[in-house]
């Protein structure tokens, strides 16, 4: 699956899939958030630092105080968070009667950006997933966060969920919503406390199978995105600082050599596809399962399952956390964008980036906040099931605007596939990693 065709792995479709979809009622501990925003007193965006920013181009002496700035928006979301946009749209409007959004959708993030390239398609403002804003930034299309926002604006918004708009030094879009995280999911009937600790999964899932007959922890292990989650607590990542490849590095020999080990444990299943895994753990077969964000949603929609979820199992005696891969999408603004439509635009994006709305979203469609302050608020951190997806988001790591996440897997997968089958040592394996993500 595809996350708005941003990597090659079938999974990431089903985290799209679920993102799309509204979130299934829980209980009691449900955000108490309605859907729809209410109308709001009107809201001031930020003050800009005019020295760098487009908003120094004010408006004109001449220009009427009741003009009309209309702002053309693309977005290519599913039909029902486009419907929410829309009513959000209309309260924006309602507290900007002298703004106007002309809202339009695009099917395929690769062919608006072929239009935008070719000047066929005007946009002021856009949503758009890491694929399209690569390439919207490659293209010198979008213009950096710091000519509409001060810094102190762009602290609200939680650091990982920002690294995938971050180039250069610069913020090329601010988060609209963030996830896509492995976690840890177990089944109440077979565990009564989680563990917290690879060691104590391991220990629980020998455990349970040499006491239950029930499989004990099953992964993906063939996909390469299982993998990524063990490279931080050995201070290994996918790319340097600059964006460049380090496959090859100590810590993924490091995590290769552990992950290879946790294959032979007791408990754990052999080596399995993610449909098998999901399979035997729906149907009670299986204590622990490792997953992603996507399957809260999917998992709420199984009857007779009594289940749970929690963070990845920390590493080694100093408990370092595990850092899973994390994917967001961006509000960006078109570098033509100048004077009243720059104002425009960052009272929009002020607007629609709102904690409130953040977390509407959050009940609505199960999407977790990128604000700071919805992150900590007690309406999401005591919702027993975002819990935990909220203190493993913080705790992943994001790719730098401009890098390739589905090139890199694709340079992981058959290194680590023979890894896994006893055909490739890991040093080899990883030495096959890096040659296969060299430009």
């Amino acid at each position: 699956m595809k996350y708005y065709l941003y990597l090659s792995c079938g999974i990431i479709f089903l985290w799209l899939l679920a993102a799309c979809n509204p979130a299934p009622q829980m209980t009691a501990t449900s955000l108490p958030i309605v859907a729809t925003v209410s109308p709001t007193p009107k809201i001031v965006p930020p003050t800009p630092t005019l020295e760098k920013s487009n908003l120094s181009q004010s408006t004109p002496t001449t220009a009427s105080p009741v003009e009309t700035t209309t702002l053309i928006l693309w977005e290519g979301l599913p039909a029902a968070q486009s419907e929410q946009l829309t009513a959000d749209l209309q309260t924006f409007q309602a507290a900007y009667p002298h703004y106007r959004i002309e809202l339009h959708h695009y099917n395929d993030s690769a062919e608006f950006a072929t239009a935008v390239l070719v000047d066929q398609t005007p946009f002021d403002l856009v949503l758009a997933a890491p694929p399209l804003l690569n390439q919207l930034w490659l293209t010198k299309k979008v213009a950096p966060m710091a000519d509409f926002f001060p810094a102190s604006f762009i602290n609200n918004f939680a650091g990982v969920t920002l690294q995938g708009a971050s180039r250069n030094g610069e913020l090329w879009g601010l988060s609209d919503t963030a996830g896509f995280q492995l976690l840890l999911f177990y089944n109440h009937d077979l565990v009564e406390t989680p563990p917290t600790s690879m060691a104590e999964l391991l220990a629980q899932a020998k455990t349970i199978t040499e006491t239950t007959g029930h499989a004990g922890l099953g992964f993906n292990s063939y996909d390469p995105l299982w993998l990524i989650p063990w490279l931080a607590p050995y201070n290994g990542w996918l790319t340097d600082e600059t964006g460049q490849p380090t496959l090859n590095s100590l810590g993924m020999e490091a995590a290769l050599t552990n992950y290879l080990a946790w294959q032979r444990a007791p408990g754990v299943l052999p080596s399995s596809n993610y449909d098998a895994i999901r399979k035997q753990f729906v149907q009670g077969q299986l204590a622990f399962m490792i997953d992603g964000d996507w399957a809260i949603n999917e998992l709420t929609q199984v009857n007779n399952l009594n289940w749970g979820v929690t963070p990845l199992p920390t590493l080694g005696a100093s408990s370092q956390p595990a850092a899973p891969l994390v994917l967001a999408r961006y509000w960006a603004i078109s570098r033509q964008v100048k004077g009243r439509h720059a104002q425009a635009a960052a009272a929009f994006v002020t607007f629609i980036t709102r904690s409130e709305r953040q977390l509407a979203c959050a009940k609505q469609f199960g999407q977790l906040p990128t604000q700071r302050a919805a992150l900590n608020d007690r309406r999401l951190l005591d919702n027993p099931l975002l819990r935990p997806s909220v203190t493993q988001m913080l705790s992943g790591r994001g790719l730098l605007l401009g890098v390739e996440a589905n090139l890199l897997l694709e340079a992981m997968r058959f290194p680590l596939a023979q890894a896994l089958d006893g055909k490739l040592p890991v040093k080899a394996a990883i030495e096959a990693m890096q040659q296969n993500a060299a430009p």
